[in-house]
């Protein structure tokens, strides 16, 4: 009976599979204290790709930030792990109110929300020059032509900022369902470089509409107008220097029949801008959402 014990638990006990390590780490930018964690898998590359999540916006206390959504809940660790790049998850900036306040992010056309600016798209850049910094200094040595954003809803309108500020860091940025400004349209400034760019985004969001609408940022303000995601692809089109879209993705308001994609490279193929209808999806993201995204973040960098 021993001898039968031993040989069902050697069949049937598997071993948990390896995890990374998670910390979470404080630093100063303009005068405020930022929280960011890092996730770094068993086994990190020579010169790792960095991928920078952004969460959406957290109605919590200040004291519960969202600390584990790129990974309990987004399951970029997994993709870490398995793919051996450098995880960064940053924490919005907080804005209290009542009965609880918000950790948000400063992207183009929210500035006024802010009592003092925090400049979160400067943030963001300070943790890309920190991780492509050695060991000795604070960082991990990541590839510099392999620098990664992705955000979801709050976060996919910040990453569209720091991409657009930081182009001559970020080699490409994925955007799941956030616009690239709300409120009043912006004069927004052109990249110093070309960033390849993924979009996703449900037709049937009813926070941050596909064919755009008004859009509720905080509880007691009053609603701002949200852009199409043809404005999105448009700007990054123009921005890229890559042909004007012939097909739009919303005709008369609604999501244009028959049209679900958007795929355009430049002539060498470095560079390349595309877009994925999700078809009855809302304002959510699922698992192929962020398993297409480091795909596209895969065959990206510079």
């Amino acid at each position: 009976m021993k001898k039968l014990a031993i040989v069902l638990c050697f069949l049937g006990c598997v071993a948990p599979a390896q995890k990374g390590t998670f910390t979470t780490l404080r630093l100063t930018w303009n005068n405020l204290t930022r929280i960011y964690s890092v996730y770094v898998p068993p086994v990190l590359q020579a010169k790792p790709a960095l991928v920078i999540v952004l969460h959406g916006a957290a109605i919590v206390p200040q004291s519960q930030p969202p600390l584990t959504v790129c990974t309990h809940t987004m399951g970029w660790d997994s993709l870490a792990d398995a793919n051996g790049f450098l995880l960064v998850c940053p924490i919005a900036s907080y804005l209290p109110g009542s009965p609880t306040g918000r950790f948000f992010w400063e992207s183009y056309g929210l500035e006024p929300y802010f009592s003092a600016l925090p400049d979160d798209s400067g943030f963001l850049r300070s943790l890309m020059l920190l991780m492509e910094q050695p060991a000795t200094l604070g960082g991990y040595s990541v590839d510099p032509a392999r620098v990664f954003v992705m955000g979801f809803s709050s976060g996919a309108m910040m990453a569209q900022r720091v991409c657009i500020e930081s182009a001559d860091k970020v080699a490409a940025c994925a955007v799941a369902s956030g616009p690239i400004w709300v409120g009043n349209t912006p004069v927004l400034p052109i990249p110093s470089q070309p960033v390849s760019i993924i979009e996703l985004h449900g037709d049937n969001d009813g926070t941050l509409r596909y064919c755009g609408g008004m859009f509720w940022p905080l509880p007691n303000q009053p609603k701002v107008p949200s852009p199409s995601v043809d404005v999105d692809m448009n700007y990054w089109l123009a921005a890229d220097g890559l042909a004007l879209n012939t097909a739009p993705l919303c005709t008369s308001g609604k999501p244009t029949r028959n049209v679900f994609r958007l795929d355009s490279k430049s002539t060498d193929g470095g560079t390349e801008v595309q877009f994925v209808r999700e078809s009855g999806l809302g304002h959510t993201y699922q698992a192929w959402t962020i398993s297409s995204t480091w795909e596209f973040f895969s065959t990206h960098g510079r």
